[in-house]
């Protein structure tokens, strides 16, 4: 048996429940992935932002379409199966709550998932405060905070619905030229794509192709391709066992010395520390296209 002051201890260390948060971000899941099962004790939301998933928690087996938002709560043993046909781009929040936003979560008529309406106020929330990530602390907690209470209470009360206002769009020509990139970088090897031929695809000048990629995505149509494949290497990493190699060869590097140099600007870690990293899920919205290339009416920010 434990003597008194062994439990004393024990009770004095025993980490205290509190309203924090942990981390967010976008992940971009190919066609037929599926990611666990896992079990982890604190809260998350995820917003299937684009595409479909079949998810479980615990026994309850959920079909979520675009636009879904699920609350997945503490102990809960999870798996996703992404859509089979298509990718499938999915938005995460995970968080601790105090006793009392803990009891409000766990009532038994706060639904497991949620199909948004158009226009709801969930969904803008949730782009700020993952904007809100690259903040520092304690300036990070003392924003994200105030949001994420805000959307806990939407997605608890079901209050969510806002007077609809027109979604913007990208221009046609930019839309067809980011639809020509994303077929490019899905291919193995990618082609090499050239500015005149994405200019042509647009209809345009390549002085006036680059022009639109920076008034709406504030980057180059070459850079915004080789961000594409860079995406598409952070996900073989992160899902297969391929070498750095073979990687480099199937997304249209030269070699693995230019993926790795290209990656580390892009990521912050070279391919081995992220491949190892517990986090890089979170830290594949490190690159610049997830923040633009499946959002396109988060993308403008009046530029």
């Amino acid at each position: 048996m434990k003597n008194a002051l062994a439990f004393s201890e024990e009770k004095k260390w025993r980490p205290v429940p509190e309203f924090r948060y942990l981390v967010s971000g976008i992940t971009v899941d190919p066609p037929g992935t599926n990611f666990g099962p896992r079990q982890i004790f604190h809260y998350e939301f995820i917003w299937i932002m684009e595409g479909e998933a079949v998810i479980t928690f615990d026994q309850q087996v959920i079909k979520a379409q675009e636009g879904t938002v699920l609350l997945r709560r503490s102990g809960v043993k999870d798996y996703y199966e992404w859509s089979a046909t298509k990718h499938t781009v999915h938005a995460y929040v995970h968080f601790d709550l105090d006793p009392p936003r803990r009891t409000l979560a766990s009532k038994v008529w706060v639904p497991t998932f949620r199909v948004l309406p158009p226009n709801d106020i969930f969904r803008p929330l949730f782009g700020y405060l993952l904007g809100l990530e690259e903040k520092k602390e304690p300036m990070k907690s003392q924003l994200v905070l105030p949001v994420l209470d805000v959307m806990l209470s939407a997605y608890i009360t079901g209050e969510v619905a806002v007077k609809a206002k027109p979604a913007n769009r990208l221009p046609d020509a930019l839309e067809k030229v980011l639809e020509a990139i994303r077929g490019n970088a899905a291919q193995n090897p990618p082609p090499t794509l050239r500015l005149k031929e994405l200019a042509m695809i647009a209809h345009t000048t390549p002085e006036n192709l680059c022009r639109l990629f920076k008034k709406y995505l504030n980057l180059g149509p070459l850079e915004y391709t080789k961000l594409a494949k860079l995406d598409r290497a952070a996900d073989q990493l992160r899902r297969t066992t391929l070498s750095l190699k073979e990687i480099a060869l199937a997304t249209g590097f030269y070699d693995a010395y230019h993926l790795s140099r290209s990656f580390k600007h892009v990521y912050g870690l070279s391919p081995k520390e992220f491949k190892e990293s517990p986090f890089n899920e979170w830290l594949t919205q490190k690159n610049p296209i997830i923040r633009t290339l499946y959002k396109p009416e988060e993308s403008n920010n009046g530029r």
